[in-house]
């Protein structure tokens, strides 16, 4: 089998980052990218009835990592980059060939914390899962340097930025 991979860049963020938000933009504007959001696969957060996108299903959630990793893999061996966003990532993670074959990049969509628990609170999220989201976006800036602050620009604007970062 052929070892070379297309490239893969990882657009990591905590809930209320804007990842969903972003998504359609990413995907008017991808020109042959292919761009995939981990959310993209839930059905009302859960996946063939198995909740997935709560934090007491933890336990679940290095099967749903690896899963991903074999559609991404997938993808990229047919020679095909791939823009994936995802949840923050372990510091182990983040390491070169920790989890993802090179070549690979990481970025970090985030957002000003007062914004992010304004945005969970619309959606009803309970308090200790805002609390949760507030400290995952802690730890990824502490791990990932390229940062891409949403909020504070139009959503296509945004995706131009992503996308540059993407191609070059």
């Amino acid at each position: 089998m052929d070892d070379h991979r297309a490239p893969l860049h990882l657009l990591a963020g905590a809930p209320g980052a804007g990842k969903t938000t972003l998504l359609p933009h990413l995907l008017r504007a991808a020109d042959g990218l292919v761009v995939m959001d981990m959310d993209e696969l839930l059905e009302d957060g859960e996946l063939i009835g198995v909740p997935i996108a709560e934090p007491a299903a933890a336990p679940v959630w290095p099967a749903y990592d690896r899963m991903w990793s074999r559609i991404v893999t997938m993808v990229r061996r047919a020679g095909h980059p791939v823009l994936l966003l995802c949840p923050i990532p372990d510091a182990a993670e983040v390491a070169p060939g920790a989890r993802w074959e090179e070549p690979v990049r990481w970025a970090l969509l985030d957002c000003p914390d007062d914004e992010r628990v304004r945005r969970l609170r619309e959606r009803g999220a309970p308090p200790e899962w805002i609390d949760d989201a507030v400290a995952d976006a802690a730890q990824g800036r502490t791990l990932i340097p390229t940062v891409f602050e949403s909020g504070f620009e139009s959503g296509r604007g945004m995706a131009a930025q992503v996308l540059a970062w993407v191609r070059a």
